[in-house]
């Protein structure tokens, strides 16, 4: 966003260039950059406490996700699962899981040291679950029409 508005200054007003959304994306990378920028600055300046905010971060993560899916259990119910057919579950589950398994595969094909190994494998996995998700969407809004 800084190199596009640095470059576009000259034409940043017409019509066309407001349909860009620079707000949103400067949103978007303020709010990445920083809470990361925070993140290394503590773990910089104070290792110990950094380890704690990691852990303390986690355990609540943790607890999030189970009040989440508790409350989303109880709010929508069994109508929900019924709507969803048991194909989209197994996609769901099994799409991210390939993307775990050809990432390590991968990584120990071209002989990576076993700590890559686990990057490469969890990068792929975790990059796969967006990708079964937008796949997952799009076959559900298709397949309603």
């Amino acid at each position: 966003p800084l190199c596009l508005w640095i470059y576009s200054r000259a034409w940043i007003n017409t019509p066309l260039v407001q349909l860009l959304p620079l707000g949103a994306v400067t949103l978007t990378l303020c709010s990445t950059l920083i809470p990361i920028g925070l993140g290394v600055f503590i773990r910089y300046k104070y290792n110990r406490v950094a380890d704690y905010i990691v852990k303390v971060s986690l355990w609540s993560l943790l607890v999030t996700l189970v009040v989440l899916f508790i409350l989303t259990g109880t709010m929508l119910g069994p109508e929900l699962l019924a709507s969803i057919p048991a194909a989209v579950y197994v996609v769901a589950i099994f799409m991210p899981l390939a993307g775990y398994a050809s990432g390590y595969g991968l990584a120990t094909l071209f002989h990576l040291p076993p700590n890559c190994k686990r990057t490469v494998c969890l990068e792929t996995g975790s990059q796969n679950v967006q990708l079964c998700t937008a796949i997952l969407k799009l076959s559900t809004t298709l397949h309603r029409k």
